[in-house]
């Protein structure tokens, strides 16, 4: 049963991961003119200098964001992947589960405190999907490791 309860949790730490991938994008798209200064005076400081008029940097911003788009998606996929695994008995996935719970959540904690908070509402859905996925990575991370749950993961007899 902690097992089942721990899949649903690491699930819903995908779905709020697919919430903080699109409110990301949403946030570069606000942001894009920002991109677009950058990354044209970042190509002069190169050596030698390159040339490219803002027009065509411009236009090279959908595709990057649809390239940020395609490898969250694909970063879900292999993590939904893992949480399957784990669902399994298997217990590297667990143990990699665990890693990533614990990212997740130090992550989170600077957002609790305000530090580094993005304006608008993009970033005020980032910051409430960071933490709770820190919360629901806890919580997974807590039943995974329960007796009965070491016992499926490690197959050892029950006592």
């Amino acid at each position: 049963m902690d097992v089942e309860t721990a899949f649903q949790l690491w699930c819903a730490v995908a779905v709020l991961g697919l919430v903080y991938l699109g409110a990301s994008v949403a946030l570069m798209w606000e942001r894009r003119d920002e991109f677009v200064d950058q990354m044209t005076a970042e190509l002069a400081r190169q050596t030698p200098p390159v040339e490219m008029p803002r027009e065509s940097v411009e236009s090279l911003l959908p595709l990057g964001f649809g390239i940020t788009a395609v490898l969250g998606l694909a970063f879900t996929g292999l993590f939904l992947l893992v949480v399957l695994a784990m669902r399994r008995g298997r217990n590297w996935a667990r143990m990699l589960l665990t890693m990533i719970g614990v990212f997740l959540t130090f992550t989170a904690i600077p957002t609790v405190f305000g530090v580094g908070a993005l304006g608008g509402g993009a970033g005020l859905v980032i910051g409430l999907v960071s933490i709770l996925q820190g919360v629901c990575s806890v919580g997974a991370i807590v039943l995974m490791h329960r007796r009965e749950p070491n016992l499926y993961f490690l197959r050892l007899p029950p006592s």
